[in-house]
């Protein structure tokens, strides 16, 4: 996260920053209770076993990715290829959207009786018609609309993430982002893009909304955490998850005021993992990853 200061005026975090990350909760509850009742079968996108060790291996090779896709883009950055950095954004954030909305409504298509033919013809069109809305009020609209359409692609990538990640991988995960988003905000790539250049100018990649401008990847990951606890543990859990991210995303743009950029993701994971494994002691749950 980075906060935009004016030369007159510092910066004061309120609850309309929350705004955005309340969205993609209030729409990965939404998602997640949807693939709840059409999916037949999970792809899973780990490539070790689900064990201790599988786990933190599955962890380490998705962090590696993220580090090293990060690497790129500030070595593209530095060597003045804004340009060629932007259209990647851009190419990626429609593929992905894309691909993720006709994912999504094939689920319906399975489920619903109707020739295939035209159930894949349909379901085509409306991603595509979808994509092109959610694209466009990304790249073109401000304020609360450029937000919210850029959550809601957050919420369809981490309800993605977390129904195609097997619970202890993704509990480990989640927990691994915790200290990657600190080491490479603090050391790493991430940091130094901060400052050489603007992170507002790489729409895609991160939205700005109330002077704060926050990564896509924070909501995308906020997204995962609370679809996993609605999944695994139910509706408790998620509730309690996503006060705990909300909690923690507010404390870390409380930081904000006092620092130029702070890691978006530490606090709102850690207390957001906090909350999950309470309501599971809360409710009396003996199931652990």
């Amino acid at each position: 996260m980075e906060s935009v200061e004016s030369e007159q005026t510092s910066f004061k975090v309120s609850l309309n920053h929350l705004v955005p990350q309340t969205w993609v909760i209030l729409l990965t509850g939404v998602l997640s209770l949807y693939l709840a009742k059409t999916e037949s079968h999970r792809e899973i996108l780990t490539v070790f076993p689900e064990t201790p060790g599988g786990a933190s291996l599955n962890s380490i090779l998705f962090v590696f990715l993220l580090f090293f896709a990060a690497t790129v883009v500030y070595l593209l950055v530095r060597s003045g290829r804004q340009t060629l950095v932007k259209f990647i954004f851009r190419i990626s954030l429609v593929s992905a959207t894309f691909l993720l909305m006709t994912w999504y409504i094939f689920k319906i298509v399975k489920v619903i009786p109707t020739s295939i033919p035209a159930g894949e013809l349909a379901s085509t069109t409306i991603s595509a018609c979808l994509t092109a809305l959610l694209v466009a009020a990304v790249y073109k609209a401000e304020g609360l609309i450029h937000a919210l359409s850029s959550a809601s692609i957050g919420a369809l990538v981490g309800t993605f993430l977390a129904s195609s990640i097997p619970l202890l991988s993704a509990v480990v995960l989640l927990g691994a982002l915790v200290v990657y988003d600190i080491l490479t905000v603090y050391l790493g790539p991430i940091g130094k893009l901060v400052e050489s250049s603007s992170l507002r100018d790489f729409t895609g990649a991160v939205f700005t909304f109330e002077d704060v401008t926050v990564g896509m990847g924070d909501l995308v990951f906020y997204s995962m955490l609370v679809s996993v606890a609605l999944s695994n543990y139910g509706v408790l859990s998620y509730i309690m998850s996503s006060f705990g991210v909300l909690f923690g995303a507010y404390l870390g743009m409380r930081m904000l005021e006092k620092r130029d950029y702070f890691p978006g993701l530490p606090l709102a994971l850690l207390v957001g993992l906090l909350m999950m494994f309470g309501s599971v002691l809360v409710a009396g749950q003996a199931t652990w990853p």
